[in-house]
């Protein structure tokens, strides 16, 4: 049985079709953990340096 807690008591449905996403099977399961699929800030990538 899957189980999805509501934002503010409902589901966000799109309003039309330029609101619809395709998601892939990893965002699905995010989506199924209870996670979102877009994040809220950017998260920066680091290198390493010589010291």
């Amino acid at each position: 049985m899957a189980y999805k807690r509501l934002a503010d008591g409902r589901f966000l449905w799109p309003r039309n079709e330029a609101e619809v996403l395709h998601i892939s099977e990893q965002q699905y399961r995010w989506l199924m953990d209870g996670l979102a699929i877009e994040q809220k800030k950017r998260i920066h990538t680091v290198t390493p340096t010589l010291i």
